[in-house]
């Protein structure tokens, strides 16, 4: 994992609870869990717009939380509303044209069937004829078309008066050295040096001025190509477009020997890498905000550090136990034995042949020639997959002898299927449960340690989860009690809650199955109101230290707390009134609007 400490202008700061200026500087990092993600996102953004500061001694009276988001960052799912707000925000749209927009992009199946389309029909790669034909191009070129309209990274750049960000990053993990990979725009301009600002990592980045041309729908498919659903996006093909060549990409690609070796150097030579999910090093973009908040804290930049710290996560701690896959009978029918009967049909087969040739019959020549195909197709797949695997080339020789190869073969080919069926299926079960389950919630965990840890992020830092008031966090807040009872969850925020929580990892929302109907509209409310509840919790928290702050800002979060005690109780008897509102107001299309009476009770509760 990429340190945040590589020299010793590093080192960290404490910043004073007294240097703190309530929500006026509000990072957000947004999680991946594809659609999910999205959704809750979604859900924080459109909360955030609701809040307003209205204290009469407040200089910020008038104002939207939202207006004072100056930084996101972002992995996989996380990055499509991500990409989508900074993109509206920079151009001057509202944000009912970027709710709109997304609702619209994430409801049902839409953007999996235009990039279905795109990966079918041969016409539409014509314009892009570098790129790979494959599914992960085939998402890009639809984000391109559909969400972003052809725009680039050089759009991230405030031409209005309304804008507030000032950067965003949208995570990629690149396959050179296997860091994470910062796709990190600065939306204003910044007079200071900012030395340590790259778009990748100190390993491999590449130039501002080149990386500007990148179209967004790339970006955000380098950023959400999650394994095992998708092929890695490889650079610099697939990259190109009419503005930008496969030369201009690699002029601007620097890359940091770290071997020397010759297979490195050919490597570094021919530059040619592959990029797969943020998420894969840091599925909460929680290190990029970390690093960006450092280089304010060392005055590398002259933008200020983050006074609030927002990590958006649908995804969680808790894991599904290993289930041993049932085990099968020890009798059947092996390789060797499917073997020997291919065999004899084929000896059977060409003896037919023979005799019928022999005895000038022809209909048993006829017989035999069609018989004799499937098993001479078998024998010759068997020889041909025994001579690639024993073959001096073969890839099990960097692990193994032949001696060992052959004594594998020979005991594998006696197993019945069923058997080795079974041990398959416990292997692709254990593997994918360690590389999506526990190998994610370790990462998780060791960025949640140093972030939640560090005095440097002391009482700047808030975890927002996708759980947070589910059923499955009763037992949690039963030992770790809100800062009063009051922020204790309804049963109809908690059904509303479980129900998002129980939403899988896809890329669609599939409206005829019973179990994803309602999920989007879930998903959404519960950003919103576990948002309300999670600001809610963070005011409480700095009440505890109420001499730090002066008479205004104590002003403002007695101001904001009136305001989010009013939507939480709202909430609580009805955890859709936000998103009905929107919705109605908004007149999206084929808008329904929802109560917790139309949510089938969460399964397993």
């Amino acid at each position: 994992m990429e340190t945040l400490t590589p020299t010793p202008q590093h080192a960290e700061l404490t910043l004073k609870v007294s240097s703190i200026k309530p929500f006026e500087n509000i990072a957000l990092a947004f999680s991946g869990g594809g659609f999910r993600a999205a959704s809750f996102g979604m859900g924080v953004i459109s909360y955030l717009y609701k809040v307003k500061f209205n204290g009469d001694d407040d200089p910020l009276k008038g104002n939207v939380l939202l207006n004072q988001v100056t930084y996101m960052s972002s992995a996989s799912g996380g990055t499509i509303p991500t990409t989508l707000y900074s993109l509206y925000n920079a151009q001057g749209k509202s944000f009912k044209d970027f709710y709109v927009k997304l609702f619209e992009c994430l409801s049902g199946d839409f953007l999996l069937q235009n990039a279905l389309e795109i990966l079918s029909d041969q016409k539409r790669w014509r314009n892009r004829p570098d790129k790979s034909r494959n599914i992960i191009n085939a998402f890009s070129m639809a984000y391109d078309e559909y969400i972003f309209e052809g725009a680039t990274l050089h759009s991230l750049f405030y031409n209005n008066e309304a804008g507030h960000l000032q950067e965003v990053c949208f995570n990629t993990t690149e396959f050179y050295t296997g860091l994470s990979f910062r796709q990190d725009r600065k939306m204003v301009l910044d007079s200071a040096n900012d030395p340590y600002f790259k778009f990748g990592n100190e390993n491999i980045f590449l130039s501002q001025l080149v990386a500007g041309k990148y179209k967004i729908g790339d970006v955000l498919a380098a950023s959400s190509c999650f394994p095992a659903g998708f092929e890695p996006i490889v650079f610099p093909e697939d990259f190109t477009h009419e503005g930008l060549t496969e030369d201009e990409l690699k002029g601007g690609l620097t890359m940091i020997p770290q071997t020397g070796d010759k297979q490195e150097s050919t490597f570094i030579a021919e530059k040619n890498v592959g990029f797969m999910d943020g998420g894969i090093t840091d599925n909460q973009g929680l290190q990029s905000m970390m690093y960006a908040d450092g280089r304010r804290q060392r005055h590398e930049t002259t933008f200020k550090p983050f006074d609030l710290m927002l990590v958006n996560d649908v995804g969680s701690y808790f894991i599904k136990p290993y289930v041993n896959p049932p085990q099968p009978e020890h009798t059947g029918i092996s390789l060797g034995g499917i073997n020997w009967i291919a065999t004899l049909f084929f000896l059977v087969a060409a003896g037919c042949i023979g005799f019928g040739f022999y005895c000038h019959l022809v209909w048993m020549g006829m017989l035999g020639g069609i018989l004799i195909v499937l098993p001479a197709l078998f024998l010759w797949a068997v020889s041909s997959l025994k001579s690639k695997i024993l073959g001096t080339s073969s890839p099990l020789l960097k692990s193994f002898t032949e001696k060992i190869i052959r004594l594998l073969i020979h005991y594998f080919t006696k197993t019945p299927l069923v058997v080795l069926k079974q041990m398959m299926q416990a292997r692709v079960e254990s593997v994918l449960l360690l590389n999506m389950s526990v190998f994610l919630k370790r990462i998780r965990q060791l960025l949640y340690n140093t972030f939640y840890g560090s005095p440097q992020w002391k009482n700047r830092g808030k975890g927002n989860h996708i759980y947070d008031l589910a059923f499955s966090s009763d037992l949690y807040r039963k030992k770790n009690p809100p800062p009063a009872p009051y922020l204790n969850p309804s049963r109809d925020i908690q059904i509303v809650a479980q129900t998002a929580f129980n939403m899988g990892t896809t890329l669609w929302f599939d409206e005829s199955n019973m179990h994803q109907q309602h999920s989007m509209a879930c998903i959404i409310a519960c950003g919103q109101l576990t948002t309300c509840y999670n600001l809610l919790t963070y005011i409480e928290r700095l009440f505890t230290t109420p001499s730090a702050y002066d008479a205004v800002y104590l002003g403002r979060l007695n101001s904001l707390k009136a305001q989010l005690t009013a939507d939480y109780e709202h909430f609580k008897t009805d955890p859709f009134f936000m998103y009905n509102q929107y919705g109605l107001d908004y007149q999206i299309k084929k808008f329904k609007p929802l109560s917790v009476k139309d949510i089938p009770f969460p399964e397993n509760w």
